[in-house]
């Protein structure tokens, strides 16, 4: 009868913890950025700023669309992102709107 209970207990926590990992996990729909290149850290971060002065990064990756042509400093561009595994920025679509 002890090892019973013992197998129970032991079964019963280790299901929360599975299926409390489990609910934890979140889905975030894409987001949509529009703003213009400051600048490049090599050729996997980009930094744009928004209208009011703030600056974000994305990175970018062998998953990122370019529609027309990679982005240079003073584009405008709309950029398509989610978050990675490490909770970064990621950039999925990268729109060259005009050059300032």
């Amino acid at each position: 009868m002890e090892n019973g209970k013992r197998i129970l207990v032991v079964g019963f926590l280790i299901n929360f913890i599975l299926f409390g990992s489990l609910a934890n996990t979140t889905l975030a729909g894409p987001g949509i950025y529009y703003g213009r290149v400051v600048g490049f850290v090599f050729t996997t971060l980009i930094h744009v700023e928004e209208e009011n002065g703030r600056i974000s990064a994305f990175w970018l990756g062998h998953r990122t669309h370019l529609d027309s042509r990679a982005p240079f400093l003073g584009d405008r561009v709309k950029i398509e992102y989610g978050k990675d595994r490490l909770g970064r920025n990621a950039a999925t679509q990268i729109t060259v709107m005009r050059r300032k």
